[in-house]
């Protein structure tokens, strides 16, 4: 599983630089477009920022996937056959299928129409000095005001609603995952000796702040980014922040492991051999079986 996030991450990176996107929220519309060779590409060009939206959702989905195992480790050890062998490969059919989801409704709702060329018409060629005809561009426009009046765009709602779904179910099970793993790692703690609650205890703090950084760099972003236009609450260029905060997570999550596990920040900063710090590697590895066997 640690395998496929780093596989992710060169993935995700590889459609970035393709993409380079450009996102500003204006009234009731998001637009999100292509900056790099293939920007007036309009066919490859919305090709690679679908790829680009529908990894966001492969990601979120196999970060669901990581609680679930923990969860199934500390709380379920008798289950933890649903990992082994071919099984393992199955726990990744849910985050493709997510991806699958995401970037056919980015692609059969949100890809350039007359009507939300209009809309970005003028912004674009105000704000970035670019011509809206000629861009490979995605986004939805949720509404807009006809003398005085909503005229609501039904599919651009749901679609922004699908995608709200995808991001709230994988929220929710990494919330409730986490919740059980925490619950059940405290009440093994007043069974153990001083060595094994200390490292128990940085095993919690770690747990803890991996739930909340994608809270911060991903599910809060992005869900916000859906959300204001229902409200037209323009943010304008600082909406360029949901694509920074996405990229800091990959890089951002070991690092938390790194400073919170002792045995891996003491070899950093040389205060340990390396040949400990490998045993720490395989503590931390296996301590979710360890504590499982506890029971």
């Amino acid at each position: 599983m640690m395998i496929c996030f780093s596989v992710y991450s060169i993935f995700y990176a590889t459609v970035e630089t393709l993409t380079l996107p450009v996102l500003h929220i204006q009234g009731s519309g998001i637009l999100l477009y292509v900056n790099s060779v293939l920007k007036e590409n309009v066919k490859w060009g919305v090709v690679i920022i679908t790829l680009y939206c529908g990894s966001f959702a492969f990601c979120i989905s196999t970060l669901a996937t990581h609680f679930i195992y923990r969860y199934i480790a500390v709380c379920r050890s008798t289950k933890l056959y649903y990992f082994d062998g071919y099984k393992l490969y199955l726990w990744f059919i849910p985050p493709l299928v997510m991806f699958i989801a995401w970037a056919t409704a980015i692609q059969f709702i949100y890809i350039p129409n007359p009507e939300t060329r209009d809309y970005f018409r003028n912004m674009t060629r105000e704000v970035y000095e670019e011509t809206i005809d000629q861009i490979a561009y995605v986004g939805p426009v949720y509404y807009t005001w006809e003398n005085g009046k909503r005229q609501f765009r039904l599919p651009d709602l749901l679609g922004g609603l699908f995608i709200c779904n995808i991001i709230g179910l994988s929220f929710t099970t990494c919330i409730i995952c986490a919740y059980k793993t925490y619950k059940k790692l405290n009440d093994f703690s007043t069974q153990m000796s001083n060595r094994t609650r200390a490292l128990n205890k940085q095993l919690f703090w770690t747990l803890g702040l991996q739930t909340l950084l994608p809270c911060f760099t991903q599910y809060m972003p992005v869900g916000l980014l859906f959300v204001l236009p229902l409200f037209e609450i323009e943010v304008g260029k600082v909406g360029n922040i949901v694509g920074v905060t996405c990229c800091l997570y990959p890089a951002m999550d070991p690092l938390i492991a790194i400073f919170m596990i002792d045995r891996f920040r003491n070899w950093l900063f040389r205060k340990e051999s390396p040949s400990a710090a490998r045993s720490g590697v395989k503590v931390y590895a296996h301590t979710f079986d360890r504590h499982s066997s506890n029971k």
